[in-house]
């Protein structure tokens, strides 16, 4: 039938009302069920699943998130009970460390609050997996961000302390019973994972000969002469015996140590998680500063030449007082271990420098080149090493990166400590006036002559003040660095280099 031969009808008030009683007559009318029509149900079984079907779902949040249980306040969990454990060790450890925080939240009543079961199960979880899982394994090499590799853990000396760290963790937790489940452990766990993922980011401490100090200061024997080798010119005869002069040299370690401070309102409102962003930089900066001291210590403190602060005298606390350092070795102790280059870096006032390492500079194996990025740009433009031609693949035109030169790997060097430049004066250091600071460095040594030290590993502290509603976390470590021997040949410096 089409739309034209539909016809309307009016309906009167009355015919309206009928109709719309008659619909509710029909609708109101539920016949009986039969009597047997319920045998063998459970009734309130059925109503209860009803109910659950009826019931609105819980809106969902973004991936990743958690739901909370009715009535459970939102920590970690859902419905994996593992969900906090992370993905890395490195999480594991920050996820740990956040729920030791949460535990020890204080209530404003000043008592500590319980926490749920829930959430305790988390906690513990998370505890037995992290501690029963197989850790990353430690490079004894990776690839340098500068091309090549560069050296991680060849003497395996961070994956014995990291072990040693780790098997402590495992002790504690085993120990920890009632409220304090995890307490004592959670900072020993993070301390190992920070040990590791500092020296992953150190540049210049993995090329040394590192030592665990079992005491502070700790002797270390030597050798000041080498053994000599004579022609047996007969059957049955002695050689000439070689007088070997023996030598001591002393590992004497200093603390170095940072706090953090964050507000519980911090950990709440930030709009990135506080505890990993912490860490993170933590990571970076522990790893920069043993660079530091090992490149840059210098112990004086009077106005005028600490190698970092020439015309001023340090702030008490600059961490590079602690010890002195490679540069400060050869440009203030041993004055004989410097070139004034004058001039951007050639192979030719290259050799001039490597010349000043005697027979130390021989082998390409035992050297390495710390040169300030500034320094490093002009290198890339060397000829010898920019075009295809000459340097083949390699080339710096094509690879963007210069990891060795003379077969000599290179370590690039970020800034001087107290500037956020690596520039400095000609004399080799740095002056308070930025303006004054325009030229660079190159630093050559043979890694066997330099002994670094630990009598402390990286350790991870921390503890709640509820007084002020406030997170304090620490990270502490002792180092020590000497010069093996009396040999001073092993280490020079190229200062006045044009950039």
């Amino acid at each position: 039938m089409s739309e034209d031969t539909i016809e309307s009808v009016e309906l009167s008030d009355d015919a309206t009302d009928a109709i719309a009683e008659a619909v509710a007559a029909k609708l109101a009318h539920t016949p009986e069920p039969p009597a047997d029509a319920t045998k063998g149900i459970d009734l309130d079984a059925l109503a209860t699943k009803i109910a659950g079907l009826l019931t609105p779902k819980r809106t969902e949040i973004d991936e990743g998130g958690v739901k909370a249980k009715p009535g459970e306040s939102v920590y970690y969990g859902g419905e994996d009970k593992y969900t906090a454990v992370g993905g890395s060790d490195a999480e594991i450890a920050t996820n740990l460390f956040i729920a030791k925080t949460m535990v020890e939240t204080a209530s404003h009543s000043g008592t500590r609050e319980r926490v749920s079961p829930r959430f305790r199960e988390v906690m513990e979880g998370a505890a037995q997996k992290a501690l029963a899982g197989t850790p990353e394994p430690i490079p004894t090499y990776a690839k340098s961000g500068y091309g090549g590799m560069k050296a991680v853990d060849p003497d395996r000396f961070v994956s014995n302390g990291f072990a040693a760290l780790r098997s402590e963790a495992r002790a504690k937790a085993m120990t920890s019973t009632g409220a304090n489940a995890g307490d004592e452990w959670v900072p020993t766990f993070a301390s190992s994972e920070l040990w590791r993922d500092v020296h992953l980011e150190t540049a210049v401490a993995a090329a040394l000969d590192r030592v665990a100090m079992p005491t502070n200061p700790y002797t270390l024997p030597t050798l000041d002469s080498d053994v000599t080798f004579k022609y047996a010119s007969a059957e049955n005869t002695a050689v000439t015996a070689s007088d070997l002069n023996t030598g001591a040299a002393t590992l004497t370690a200093a603390k170095i140590m940072a706090e953090v401070d964050f507000s519980t309102e911090v950990t709440e409102d930030s709009i990135i998680p506080i505890v990993p962003a912490i860490r993170a930089n933590l990571v970076r900066r522990a790893a920069q500063t043993i660079d530091d001291l090992i490149v840059s210590g210098d112990t004086e403190t009077g106005g005028t030449g600490n190698v970092n602060l020439d015309d001023a005298a340090p702030t008490a606390g600059d961490f590079f007082l602690a010890l002195n350092g490679m540069r400060k070795f050869a440009i203030v102790t041993n004055t004989g271990q410097v070139s004034n280059v004058a001039a951007a870096i050639t192979t030719t006032n290259f050799n001039t420098i490597r010349g000043l390492l005697g027979r130390y500079g021989a082998r390409p194996s035992d050297l390495r080149i710390v040169v300030g990025q500034s320094t490093l740009n002009t290198m890339y433009d060397i000829a010898s090493v920019r075009t295809i031609d000459v340097y083949g693949p390699n080339a710096t035109i094509v690879q963007g990166e210069l990891a060795r030169f003379f077969g000599i790997p290179i370590l690039s060097y970020e800034a001087i400590p107290l500037l956020t430049s690596d520039k400095v004066e000609a004399d080799g250091k740095a002056s308070t006036t930025g303006s004054n600071n325009t030229l660079g460095w190159i630093l050559l040594f043979n890694r066997n002559g330099w002994k670094l030290g630990f009598r402390r590993e990286l350790v991870i502290e921390s503890w709640r003040d509820i007084k002020k509603d406030q997170n304090v976390l620490t990270a502490s470590f002792r180092q020590a660095l000497i010069p093996s021997g009396i040999v001073t040949t092993h280490t020079a410096v190229g200062r006045n280099v044009t950039v």
